[in-house]
């Protein structure tokens, strides 16, 4: 409603013309028009959430309006773009991209072009041969039926990475140029033989040559060229929109670092003179090393030559460099110290590192609970800290680590833009594959166990790469953009069932199996009018089941009823939900009748006959979906995410880096004085240093010669040669020498020998 309200103020402010045809307004009207919809059939087509009613009140709405409200669900995952006007970084981030993609769009028709290429010529060798029967110890494929020697229906499948036809050879081209798993796809084209014929290992090994050149044409040549030449265009574009942004924008002045005197004698001097000395610093980064390496001898149950030794390193690291840090600041004195942020880093690792000391001393003398001693004795992780004062030794390192800071705002924009994606795929994914089944469903109670216990093994998503929830989402799409196996992924939450609900056949096999299960004709078992038939809405009432009559969704029935018979209270057996060799030929049975998945129809039947249950995580009732995927989305899902986090976003962050790396490692001149930008720093804080010397010397001088005629003046109007009245006109200072103390005094206070301009 708010939202609506916001679409009301602005069409009247702008005119709903003007307020359309803004981009981003566009994107809250289209998101808020679909909300609002979603809304409202949401109330209409589920009365079991506002008036309580049961799953079997919603049978008189078509299914076709269900899936429409799913759309309009996917639709509202689009809210979080409506960020992106209201942050300036990721609005000007945003406009960046889009000004880049334009420039794109000819190197992506080649990136297509070579696909399409290298796909067609797939095509043609390899159409029809990728396929193998799910028992490998067949040899022919008229073999590759009924069950195995543990009870698994034999199939014959298609392999999930294939060339039968051109989408699917575009997609292969994709899945390889990621180089996901690339050489399993290569020799399973090598071991194909046929298209009727079992695989043959090394049987073609020159198919060898297709996919390497797959590989470096997809992966090395087209996707870098893709990358370099978005890349290339992206910081094109950033430099346009910078320059352009606002012309009146003053050049950013260089800030002038505070200026201190060093030490002239004593003491202070000595200890000033070895501390700031090349060697010095090259004496303290060889304990530094020292220190790594001693560290490197820890061991999970150390010796006990190893806990000494750790203990005799942890007391001499940490005597040396609290000795370094007590010189440093003694001979720059606090206030010089501080300024340089590597000072701190090292005054809080020596301060952590004696603070372990400490403890550990403490833990030692004093009996203290063993649980506080644990907390207490974290302290000891910071002593790895010293590992990175490295970077203080070696000027590359402490390069990266300064242009890895200069580069943050630009990073966290990219970084903020990358979450955003991330966040928007991942509700997307809850929405539209938050449903599949995963290893361990098909183990709940009862008839909950039966909707994933139909789904083959090998299409039940892996426990930790789901999308169940936006966090499980959110972990399996990092393992995405890392390209760690994410084919298998997509192949999982792409299955399809090979027929319609309505039209799958029942074959000879199917029918064999039910018939040897009975141990009868199930003509007989169940003759026309059976109270089962009727009790469960098979289509055979009037027939019986017979092999014209009975449907593949009536043989399921048969089959899960009597699968739950049997292992009815048997949950807690250790091998549920197959307690007994009797129920899992039940459960074949079921999986030969509706192979790979489950429509909404037939799950929405199911449940209606009280054949399948299904519940949330959190244990509330379900209506059943569907467990089959629509391959198109979920090609479209994952490639589109891929090129947008891998492909672009990640690369633009490495692209930012080098740049900056590539701009602090060129020469730089010595930062300007501003206004006198012929005049460098150091010759500027020499003539301050001399200035401010002068300038004491002259006002010491003026305000002696001021005391000297304030005192003569005085004297002589005691003794009577002056009158009073004039007693008290004392000779004035000269305007310049009255303007230079002050400056003076403003600019060089401060004391302590250590002076700031």
């Amino acid at each position: 409603a708010f939202y609506v309200v916001e679409i009301l103020i602005k069409c009247i402010a702008y005119t709903f013309k003007g307020y359309v045809f803004n981009g981003y307004n566009s994107i809250d009207f289209v998101v808020t028009v679909a909300s609002a919809l979603d809304t409202i059939l949401t109330l209409i087509l589920i009365p079991k959430l506002v008036f309580g009613k049961g799953v079997d009140d919603t049978e008189e709405y078509p299914l076709e309006m269900v899936e429409t409200l799913g759309f309009l669900h996917v639709l509202r995952a689009m809210r979080p773009l409506r960020l992106i006007e209201r942050m300036s970084g990721l609005k000007m981030l945003m406009d960046t991209v889009l000004s880049a993609v334009r420039p794109v769009v000819d190197t992506t028709l080649i990136a297509v072009i070579m696909f399409s290429s290298w796909g067609v010529l797939g095509v043609q060798i390899l159409s029809g041969r990728l396929k193998y029967c799910s028992d490998p110890l067949i040899t022919e494929p008229s073999h590759c039926t009924g069950e195995n020697e543990m009870g698994i229906t034999r199939e014959w499948l298609n392999y999930p990475v294939h060339f039968d036809d051109f989408p699917s050879s575009l997609r292969t081209m994709f899945i390889m140029s990621t180089f996901d798993e690339w050489t399993t796809h290569m020799w399973a084209g090598v071991d194909s033989t046929g298209k009727r014929s079992i695989p043959v290992q090394n049987a073609n090994l020159l198919l060898v040559v297709y996919y390497i050149s797959c590989v470096i044409v997809g992966g090395f040549m087209v996707i870098n060229i893709f990358v370099g030449v978005f890349v290339d265009c992206y910081l094109a574009a950033s430099a346009e929109m910078d320059a352009s942004a606002d012309p009146d924008l003053k050049e950013k002045r260089p800030k002038v670092k505070r200026v201190f005197n060093d030490p002239t004698h004593g003491l202070k001097k000595m200890v000033f003179d070895v501390v700031e000395h090349q060697k010095f610093d090259m004496f303290i980064a060889f304990f530094i090393v020292t220190n790594v390496i001693s560290m490197a001898f820890d061991s999970f149950k150390p010796s006990e030559w190893q806990q000494d030794f750790d203990l005799v390193a942890n007391y001499f690291f940490s005597l040396i460099f609290g000795w370094e840090c007590v010189a440093k600041m003694y001979s720059l004195n606090s206030r010089r110290y501080f300024t340089s942020g590597w000072n701190k880093f090292d005054f809080f690792i020596v301060m952590v590192s004696f603070a372990g000391v400490f403890i550990d001393s403490l833990g030692n003398a004093v009996p203290i609970n063993p649980t506080v001693l644990r907390i207490l004795r974290i302290f000891r992780i910071f002593r790895i800290l010293r590992a990175f004062r490295i970077f203080k030794s070696l000027k590359g390192l402490q390069q990266i680590v300064m242009t890895l800071a200069s580069s943050l705002p630009a990073i966290m924009n990219l970084f903020s833009f990358l979450l955003l994606l991330f966040f928007i795929y991942s509700i997307l994914g809850v929405m539209v594959f938050g449903a599949m089944c995963k290893d361990g469903d098909q183990g709940f109670e009862g008839l909950y166990a039966v909707r994933c216990m139909l789904s083959p093994e090998d299409l039940l998503l892996d426990p930790h790469a789901t999308f169940e929830t936006v966090a499980w989402s959110l972990l399996t799409l990092f393992r995405v953009a890392t390209g760690d196996a994410w084919g298998d992924i997509l192949d999982q939450v792409a299955a399809v069932a090979p027929h319609g609900a309505g039209s799958r056949p029942v074959l000879d096999t199917t029918w064999t199996v039910l018939t040897d299960l009975l141990g009868a004709d199930p003509a007989s078992v169940y003759p026309p009018g059976d109270p089962f038939l009727t009790q469960f809405g098979l289509s055979a009432v009037e027939t019986g089941m017979t092999r014209g009559s009975a449907s593949a969704l009536d043989i399921a029935k048969v089959a899960i009823w009597h699968w739950n018979a049997t292992s009815h209270g048997q949950e807690e057996s250790w091998d549920w939900p197959y307690p007994t060799g009797h129920a899992r030929g039940w459960i074949v049975l079921a999986r030969m009748a509706l192979p790979t998945c489950l429509h909404s129809e037939e799950t929405m039947d199911l449940q209606k006959v009280g054949l399948m249950d299904c519940k949330s995580t959190d244990g509330y009732d379900l209506s059943c979906s569907t467990t089959c995927g629509v391959e198109w989305v979920a090609n479209i899902y994952f490639m589109t995410f891929y090129i947008g986090a891998s492909f672009v976003l990640l690369q633009l962050v490495i692209a930012v880096l080098m740049e900056q790396l590539i701009g602090n490692g060129e020469v730089q001149e010595a930062p300007k004085i501003p206004g006198c930008e012929t005049l460098g720093a150091a010759v500027f804080a020499r003539m301050f240093n001399k200035w401010q010397l002068n300038a004491r010397f002259k006002i010491k001088m003026l305000r002696r010669r001021e005391a000297r005629r304030a005192g003569g003046a005085v004297a002589r109007v005691e003794g009577g040669k002056v009158p009073p009245d004039q007693g008290n006109k004392v000779a004035p200072v000269d305007d310049s020498a009255r303007v230079s103390r002050e400056e003076a005094q403003g600019g060089g206070g401060g004391g302590g020998g250590e002076q700031a301009a």
